[in-house]
């Protein structure tokens, strides 16, 4: 890291390739951020091996921040950059951001992916047998839907509601609403098979 010191406009050039995380051309950084790199700021920081320059189509300019040109970035932060008047409402708020904040990485959470079934609907049922065997004492007892969905994860709701509605119409299961709304909980609703209009929240088998 070189030990130079940079210039205002050096350091506020660090900082707006910093905060954006790629690359920026000259004309942007001079109409966006009002900042006029000129030759020999330019040659400081591409020497210092803390920005590199490439030039594109039209014979533009273009800057890209080195890892090494992040961190100086923070070092001069550090420092103390003078903020004036003169600095610019943006390039002022990069300063502060960066003093108060430093960038890290932001961990990316993967997308959850949705059950893939492969089971028949005689499995399927099978399944919902063995789950209601082992939330309930008894056949003929009324078992929450919510406990049914629990241990039914992997399956994909739709199949497990299709299903259930096959049972039903067969009178191999017993589908009803509760008698009192007022007691359930949100996870009670959202368990809930509609058949018709109407949200059901029990079932049993065997009655």
């Amino acid at each position: 890291m070189s030990e130079e010191k940079l210039t205002y406009r050096q350091v506020a050039a660090l900082l707006v390739l910093r905060e954006l995380g790629t690359s920026l051309a000259h004309k942007e950084l001079k109409e966006e951020w009002g900042l006029e790199l000129d030759a020999k700021n330019r040659a400081g920081l591409i020497d210092s091996k803390l920005i590199e320059s490439e030039t594109r189509a039209n014979r533009a300019l273009w800057y890209a921040i080195t890892p090494a040109g992040e961190d100086r970035a923070i070092e001069e932060v550090r420092k103390g950059v003078p903020v004036t008047s003169r600095t610019g409402k943006a390039l002022a708020l990069l300063y502060l951001r960066s003093l108060l904040a430093p960038k890290v990485a932001i961990p990316v959470e993967e997308p959850v992916q949705a059950p893939v079934t492969t089971l028949s609907p005689e499995e399927v049922e099978g399944r919902i047998r063995e789950a209601y065997a082992k939330i309930t004492p008894g056949v003929g007892r009324w078992a929450a839907m919510t406990k049914l969905r629990a241990l039914l994860t992997d399956i994909d709701r739709d199949l497990q509601d299709d299903v259930l509605r096959t049972m039903m119409l067969a009178g191999r299961v017993d589908i009803e609403p509760v008698a009192i709304l007022g007691d359930l909980k949100s996870e009670d609703h959202a368990a809930a098979i509609i058949i018709g209009s109407t949200p059901n929240h029990q079932f049993r088998i065997g009655a």
